[in-house]
């Protein structure tokens, strides 16, 4: 604690008094945790505390027991100390055991020290933690590197916001066999086709279904037959949160695309 206090304080909260000396019941619910069933009003409706209330009335003390100021800075519910002690007893025993310590270090001249501020969490830099992450992931059996990466990346994320395959602008990792996959997208630019005209094609082939809200995040799945010709692709998230996957298919699949369009085949 520390010393030259002169006013009353409940758990970091000042009390204000009136010219009367009399303590802020609204002031001390607000230092109890504002909750509605605390409210001075509901304190001061109870058989209890009117009989105390009475009690103080009739010692013959000019000053009233009880005072409600309506508008300006100071309104609220004021009362003497005697009924502080009781409205606190109300909330709980350890409420009231804060304020006895309140008015014992106000009696004393001390403050009460305030509740220790919580330690800032300082987030480890990015690259740091992307590479703490390859470090456990590496660890991992049965896992390929772009899975790998992926999972560092979203480890990354999660210790300090930001995905460092996305900051280097690294969105897709492609295949360590093979990097001419191609999406529907680009798939249909070479016969005019949009890439959801594409899909159709590819789902009518029966080389994919549509599997909407996969837990792959890829709204499209190769059946049997399109294993021969497609592959997922991990790639990030827009924003960086996580991962999914993304099916593209290899070029050998225009030849299904071709009865739809007017391109003739390529001469041997």
């Amino acid at each position: 604690m520390t010393n030259n206090n002169t006013e009353l304080t409940i758990l970091s909260t000042t009390i204000r008094q009136d010219d009367q000396g009399r303590y802020c019941l609204n002031d001390c619910h607000k230092a109890s945790g504002l909750d509605k069933k605390n409210g001075p009003s509901y304190w001061l409706a109870t058989d209890q505390s009117q009989a105390l209330i009475a009690e103080l009335t009739d010692t013959g003390n000019p000053v009233s027991p009880v005072s409600v100021k309506r508008g300006g800075t100071n309104q609220g519910t004021y009362v003497v100390k005697e009924l502080v002690y009781a409205y606190a007893m109300w909330i709980s025993p350890s409420f009231n055991l804060q304020v006895i310590r309140a008015f014992d270090a106000l009696v004393t001249g001390q403050i009460p020290n305030a509740a220790p501020k919580p330690k800032r969490i300082r987030k480890p830099s990015f690259d740091t933690a992307f590479a703490r992450c390859m470090n456990v992931v590496a660890l991992l059996p049965n896992v390929d590197e772009n899975q790998k990466l992926l999972m560092a990346a979203r480890g990354t994320h999660n210790l300090c916001g930001i995905n460092p395959l996305e900051v280097v602008g690294y969105t897709a990792l492609p295949s360590q066999t093979e990097d001419n996959y191609k999406t529907p997208t680009e798939l249909g630019r070479e016969f005019g086709l949009t890439g959801r005209m594409v899909n159709q094609i590819l789902q009518n082939a029966n080389l994919q279904v549509h599997t909407p809200g996969s837990s792959s995040g890829s709204d499209w799945s190769m059946t049997d037959r399109g294993l021969a010709y497609g592959k997922m692709f991990d790639t990030t998230r827009r924003g960086g949160k996580g991962s999914q996957q993304q099916l593209k298919w290899k070029p050998s699949v225009v030849e299904f695309l071709r009865p739809f369009t007017k391109t003739p085949a390529k001469a041997a």
